[in-house]
């Protein structure tokens, strides 16, 4: 008889679903409007940024293990787009950093809620579940 332990992360699939869903959307989304959508703004690298996002997270949401590590990814990723984002909007010459992308305060909080979400659910025990052959 061989037992097989197989790890079991709802949340973090769950969570990797719901980012996988809204980033992609709000990535395509992106591409069809110029300016903003939804209240954030749109731009290539931050559409393309955030459909990466979105599909990496799809992906990662159909097993535990990496759902829970995409929780990572998600957290580095999201706090430095977020500490740019911040960067961006609050200095006074915003030509400084503006170059690349221009993120305004909805995609800074966004982007930081998201980041900090997703170390929560890295840090989250995953579930273990025995099974028996016989």
């Amino acid at each position: 008889m061989a037992e097989r332990t197989t790890g079991r992360a709802p949340v973090a699939q769950g969570f990797a679903l719901l980012v996988g869903v809204v980033f992609l959307a709000l990535g395509i989304g992106g591409f069809a409007t110029s300016g903003e959508l939804l209240g954030f703004h749109t731009g290539t690298l931050l559409n393309l940024t955030r459909t990466a996002v979105g599909v990496l997270a799809l992906v990662a949401a159909w097993k535990g293990p990496s759902a829970r590590i995409i929780g990572l990814v998600v957290f580095f990723g999201l706090l430095g787009i977020t500490v740019w984002g911040l960067l961006s909007a609050g200095t006074g010459n915003p030509a400084d950093v503006r170059r690349l992308f221009d993120p305004t305060w909805a995609d800074n909080a966004l982007h930081g809620v998201v980041a900090v979400l997703g170390l929560v659910v890295f840090l989250m025990p995953a579930r273990s579940r025995t099974t028996e052959r016989v």
